[in-house]
């Protein structure tokens, strides 16, 4: 569990994850409350576990999903939630829920298995974004476009990779609107009810690290793994939330392209 919330950040320089510093004495104190652990193996060897604990009669929370990094793409870290939603569904439970950090890429993966976004909040302890989302056990799953979720009303910043490095849009929402997914995107933030002033922080703050270009856009010269803006917006500015970030963020060229 250590090593793979160690190695499962989308960019470099986040906060450390709880999980990467959680030791034995949590999980037992888990499964002495009664909460139930699954684990997945390989072969004799454990490459993944994933816990449920259980807040409401019909609720189950998933708790650390993880999987040995080696195994990554494996289908372990499906299966394993697979299992957890099957006796979930057994039992009679009607929501299984969880919460996501936008920043550290997590959600476009719930999202594939069937989790719906709920509500966008900010992190309790770390300057980070998060996502409640949650879906039906007794519903076939089937994959949720997580990234197009209303953004609403407020300051939208959309990012997107382009020749030679990544550009990003600032602008104000004036109703209901949704984030689109266009070719290249890597993702974007949402101040929720933002306005004219914060809109002009914001740029402000872009300008810092970028330059101007044409349409109200920010260039910079380098992927966006690597601008502090995009890595930990709430840094900057507390109510701007990470909205969603996605996987295209890996696989930026280190010249931008």
């Amino acid at each position: 569990m250590r090593a793979a919330y160690r190695a499962g950040d989308l960019v470099p320089g986040l906060p450390a994850a709880d999980g990467s510093r959680a030791g034995p004495g949590e999980l037992l104190d888990d499964v002495a409350a009664g909460q139930l652990l699954w684990v997945a193996e390989e072969e004799g060897r454990v490459v993944g576990t994933v816990r449920a604990v259980r807040p409401a009669p019909r609720v189950w929370e998933v708790r650390r999903l993880a999987v040995d990094p080696a195994c990554r793409r494996s289908g372990a870290a499906r299966a394993l939630l697979r299992r957890l939603e099957a006796e979930a569904r057994a039992r009679g439970v009607r929501r299984v829920v969880l919460d996501a950090v936008v920043e550290r890429g997590n959600p476009p993966f719930y999202a594939r298995v069937g989790y719906r976004a709920v509500r966008h909040f900010p992190a309790g302890d770390k300057p980070l974004s998060e996502v409640h989302m949650e879906r039906d056990p007794r519903e076939a799953a089937a994959p949720v476009p997580h990234a197009a979720a209303p953004a609403g009303p407020g300051l939208l910043v959309e990012w997107r990779a382009a020749r030679g490095g990544t550009v990003c849009r600032p602008r104000l929402l004036t109703g209901a609107a949704s984030v689109r997914t266009l070719g290249g995107a890597l993702g974007a933030d949402h101040w929720p009810a933002a306005g004219a002033a914060e809109l002009a922080l914001v740029r402000e703050t872009l300008l810092k690290e970028g330059r101007a270009a044409g349409d109200g856009e920010v260039f910079f010269d380098r992927p966006a793994s690597r601008v502090d803006a995009f890595r930990v917006p709430r840094e900057a500015h507390p109510g701007l939330l990470a909205w969603w970030r996605g996987p295209a963020v890996r696989h930026q060229s280190p010249a931008g392209g």
